[in-house]
C-alpha cells in the first residue's frame, strides 16, 4: 500500500486563473488516452454542483475528464479507456501529485479515491452531483504539481516507459 498524504481539498482557496501544470496535466492524459479522455473542464470559480461550498476546480487543481464519444472528440469505448486510466493515475499517483478521482459512473451513487485514505468509497448515498451514470472523471492534483508543467511532462515520461 502506498502511503497516505495529505489531502488538499480546497484549503489553498479560489486561484486568479487556469495552473500550468494542471493544463499540462490535460494535455498529457488525452495524448496518453489517444483522445479518448478529453477536457470537460478546469478552472472555474464556482461552488460544488448542487452545494454551497466551494469547487476544487476554483484552485484551479481539478479537471473533469470526459470519456464519452462526441464529434471527434472521445472513442466509442470510452469507459474502458477511463478504467485504465483511472488504474494508471493510481499506480503513479506519487509523481503525478494524484489527491482524488471521482468516478460518477458506478450503481449506486458513484465512488471516491483519495490520497489521505489511499482507497476508494463506493457511496451509498447521493454524495456526487451527476451520479450515477455520469460519463467523465473528476482528477484534482497537489498544488506543487499543479504549479509544475515540467513535473507533469516528466511523470508522463516515466509513464509512457513502464
Amino acid at each position: 500500500m502506498k502511503k497516505k498524504r495529505k489531502y488538499t481539498g480546497t484549503s489553498d482557496g479560489a486561484s486568479a486563473g487556469k495552473r500550468a501544470g494542471l493544463e499540462e496535466f490535460v494535455r498529457q492524459i488525452n495524448k496518453w488516452s489517444d483522445g479518448a479522455l478529453w477536457n470537460n473542464g478546469t478552472w472555474m470559480v464556482r461552488s460544488k454542483m448542487g452545494k454551497t461550498s466551494l469547487s476544487v476546480h476554483a484552485t484551479g487543481r481539478a479537471v473533469d475528464l470526459s470519456y464519452r464519444k462526441m464529434g471527434a472528440k472521445g472513442k466509442v469505448d470510452g469507459r474502458e479507456h477511463a478504467k485504465r486510466a483511472i488504474q494508471m493515475l493510481i499506480a503513479n499517483q506519487e509523481e503525478l501529485g494524484l489527491e482524488c478521482i471521482l468516478d460518477y459512473f458506478p450503481q449506486p451513487h458513484g465512488r471516491g479515491w483519495r490520497c489521505d485514505r489511499q482507497s476508494w468509497i463506493r457511496y451509498t448515498k447521493r454524495t456526487i452531483t451527476g451520479a450515477p451514470g455520469g460519463d467523465w472523471i473528476h482528477v484534482e492534483l497537489s498544488p506543487q504539481v499543479a504549479d509544475s508543467p515540467q513535473a507533469v511532462k516528466a511523470a508522463f515520461a516515466k509513464i509512457s516507459k513502464t
